[in-house]
This record gives C-alpha cells, sequence and structure tokens, in this order.
C-alpha cells in the first residue's frame, strides 16, 4: 500500500513537471526582459513609472485582474522606519567634452545613459566650463590636501555619493568625474577587462544636500587615464559639461497582483523582483523581472486552464525599486507581513556564466529563521539542472554553476527576515 500511493505521488509530480516545463517558455521571458530593459529605470523616474506601466500591462493581458501600481512618497525626505526614500529624478540631455589641451566628446547621455551619476541637476544653459583636478579615490580628506577645488572639476575613484559628499557638498567642487567600477573583483571584473565601460554611479543626495548637489558623469578607465596622461604631463585640462535635468518629490512604484488561494486565503507565497537600475541592464535586474511576469503568465494558464489545482494559499507577485521600494510597501501594509508565509526573491537570474563567471545562488534564510524551505528550494534548483541537461555517456551535460549561501542580504528578500 505505501509503494502504491508513493507510486501515485511520483507519478503526480511528474505529470506536474511536464505541464510546467511544457508551459514555461525562455523565449516570452527574454522577450519581457528586452521590453523592460528599454527603460531607464532610476527609482522614482518617469521611465521607472513607464516600466511598471508596462508590467502591470502585460499582467492585466494574461489574467491577472487586479494587477496594479501601488505608488509611496519618494522625495528624499520623506522616511519609512530609517529609510529615506530617493528623490525623483528625470534628464532630457547630457554631454562631457574635452576642450583643453584637445577637443572632442567624452561621453554623452543619450548614448550611454550610465554616463550621467544619478541625481545630477542641471548645470546653466549654456553649461561649465571648468579645469580638471585629480584627487584619487576622491573619498577621504587627504585626497584634497594642498588642493583649491572650489568650482572646478574633480577627477576621482571612488563611489560617487562619497567624492560628490567631500568635493561638491563640503568644498564647493563644480561636478566630480568618475572612472572606476562600481563593483570590482580582483582577478575576475575588473577595469582592465572592460576599459571602455562607463559605471553605474548615483549621488542619492537626501535633507539639506538637496540644495547643494550639482552633477557628475561617469567615463571610461581608458577616457580616465587620457585625462590622468595629460594631467602628469603638466597640461591645464579644461572641460565643459552641459546638463539638462532636474530634481522633483514623486514616488515610488510597486506593482503588484494576486493568484488567489482556494482555501488558506489568509495566507500568501510571496514572489518578489526588483524593477529598477538604468538602461539596458538586461541582468540586474530585467532577467529577474521578465522572468517573474513568465512565471505568473505560465501559473496563471496552467491553473485556468485547470491543468493542475488552484493553489491552497494565495500567490503574491510583486515588481519592486530595489528596498525602498519593499520597505515602503511593508511599511505602508503592516498587515501584509502576518499573511506572508514564504517567499522568493529573482534577483539577477539571467547572466551568461561564461562572461560573467558568475554562480547562481541560493541565499538562505538566517539562522535566526531557519526553514525546511532552504533545503526544498536548493533541491528543485538541482533538479531542474538534471531535467534540462541530462547526464550523458561522457557525463552530465550541464556545465551550469549554482551554489547556496549562508543569509548575506542586499537583496529585496532581505527586508522580509530584518527583526528590525
Amino acid at each position: 500500500m505505501i509503494f502504491t500511493l508513493l507510486g501515485v505521488v511520483l507519478s503526480m509530480e511528474e505529470k506536474m513537471k511536464r505541464i510546467v516545463k511544457e508551459e514555461l517558455s525562455g523565449e516570452k521571458a527574454k522577450s519581457y526582459v528586452q521590453q523592460i530593459s528599454r527603460f531607464h529605470r532610476i527609482q522614482a523616474s518617469p521611465m521607472f513609472h513607464d516600466a511598471a506601466e508596462y508590467v502591470r500591462d502585460t499582467l492585466l493581458q494574461i489574467g491577472l485582474k487586479d494587477a496594479k501600481i501601488e505608488q509611496f512618497t519618494s522625495d528624499g525626505s520623506k522616511k519609512y522606519w530609517t529609510y529615506v526614500s530617493p528623490v525623483g529624478w528625470e534628464v532630457k540631455s547630457a554631454e562631457l567634452k574635452l576642450i583643453e589641451p584637445e577637443q572632442k566628446s567624452l561621453v554623452q547621455y543619450s548614448e550611454i545613459p550610465t554616463s550621467l551619476h544619478v541625481h545630477s541637476k542641471s548645470t546653466p544653459r549654456k553649461g561649465v566650463v571648468a579645469e580638471l583636478i585629480d584627487v584619487g579615490v576622491g573619498t577621504k580628506s587627504e585626497n584634497y590636501e594642498g588642493k583649491d577645488i572650489k568650482g572646478k572639476f574633480v577627477l576621482a575613484t571612488g563611489r560617487a555619493s562619497l567624492v560628490h559628499a567631500k568635493a561638491v557638498y563640503k568644498s564647493g567642487a563644480a561636478g566630480v568625474i568618475t572612472d572606476t567600477l562600481a563593483y570590482e573583483i580582483k582577478d575576475v571584473r575588473e577595469s582592465v577587462d572592460i576599459p571602455d565601460a562607463c559605471s553605474y554611479q548615483a549621488i542619492w543626495p537626501t535633507g539639506k544636500d538637496l540644495e547643494k548637489v550639482t552633477f557628475g558623469f561617469s567615463i571610461s578607465k581608458r577616457q580616465g587615464n587620457h585625462l590622468r596622461d595629460l594631467l602628469r604631463e603638466g597640461k591645464t585640462v579644461k572641460l565643459h559639461a552641459k546638463v539638462d535635468a532636474k530634481l522633483f518629490s514623486s514616488n515610488l512604484d510597486v506593482v503588484t497582483a494576486t493568484i488567489q488561494g482556494s482555501s488558506k486565503k489568509g495566507e500568501e507565497v510571496f514572489l518578489i523582483s526588483h524593477l529598477c537600475h538604468p538602461r539596458t541592464s538586461a541582468n540586474d535586474n530585467a532577467s529577474g523581472s521578465g522572468l517573474l511576469l513568465e512565471i505568473a503568465r505560465t501559473l496563471q494558464t496552467i491553473i485556468s486552464s485547470e491543468k493542475i489545482a488552484r493553489p491552497k494559499r494565495t500567490i503574491r507577485f510583486l515588481w519592486v525599486p530595489e528596498t525602498y521600494g519593499t520597505v515602503a510597501l511593508i511599511y505602508s501594509h503592516p498587515d501584509l507581513i502576518s499573511k506572508l508565509v514564504a517567499g522568493i526573491n529573482l534577483d539577477m537570474v539571467g547572466e551568461d556564466q561564461e562572461i560573467c563567471k558568475s554562480v547562481l545562488v541560493l541565499d538562505k534564510t538566517p539562522d535566526s529563521l531557519p526553514s525546511y524551505l532552504n533545503d526544498f528550494v536548493f533541491s528543485l534548483i538541482e533538479q531542474s539542472v538534471k531535467e534540462f541537461d541530462p547526464v550523458t555517456v561522457f557525463g552530465s551535460a550541464s556545465t551550469f554553476r549554482f551554489t547556496e549561501n549562508a543569509h548575506t542580504g542586499g537583496s529585496d528578500h532581505d527586508e522580509f527576515v530584518d527583526s528590525t
């Protein structure tokens, strides 16, 4: 009797796998990623709202009739618990030129959106011409000793937000130029590997800094090295910066939709993905957002066609501005926390592992919240790899790498397990 029941359970599990595998489409997921990555999806910006509308409209088209956008005030001052919301930001154009001792265009926002530091404000209509001073890392006071940077541009390798705080807010620099990757990994991903990349950098001004903020540009390491060579030769280097952008009070947009449960409607399982980050940012995190759309479409299709039974618990789908949107959501809906029994966060699930030297990581629940779901989800990853990459006579056909980590946070799963 036990073996018979076990056989029934296994056959149902295999049937479920086939149903999901037949419906789930990598091509559809990729098409969603392509659509989302058209937008320069900076939190509290008009293009983030456009992306949120695309996700909501797609959900409505696939049959999730309660899909909607919830909005929460985001103005650089409004706080959700200890989190200060980002200020709204909109850009029309921006360009940085080298005008002395040579003349050449360095970067244009219309070509490379990441070339303009997020939250840069407008220059005067004709722009700003100023001398360039190399301040090294630019995040420490000693980087500025003996240097007069007031009214000048600083060239730095540090994180833009920290350089702006030191150079612009405290010392009156006209603007900041950075030429480094925000996240370098020694021997894996360094500036030397992608010398023409303009790293995504943001200023994140809040409170009184909103009045002091100016603008900044991100240039490539190749361009930065050329400017430093000119400075080392003793030449005066002048740049012309022109920015048409503004800061304003805005909203954080959170897209939400549900597949209602059949019996345990007071309990919800949620799937979440952050929708933000610059154009194109296909991996971070249009990949998670696009896959989540395809998961929603697949589940809605096989449930509405009665290929599988409606789940007992409600499934909630969430697309958020990373961290800020999640915090604003649960701050504004304290009743939601008691309903959520489990969740999975999809963050950067689309990398080419050979190009990025990456590994799909399951970030487990913290030790303070132990759960069998850690082992269960990891076993599903193992099964999925075997399902799509079977063992051959030469061994495993899969080159897909995956692992599990102790809880590290750093994405939208963290807020749901934070005891504070």
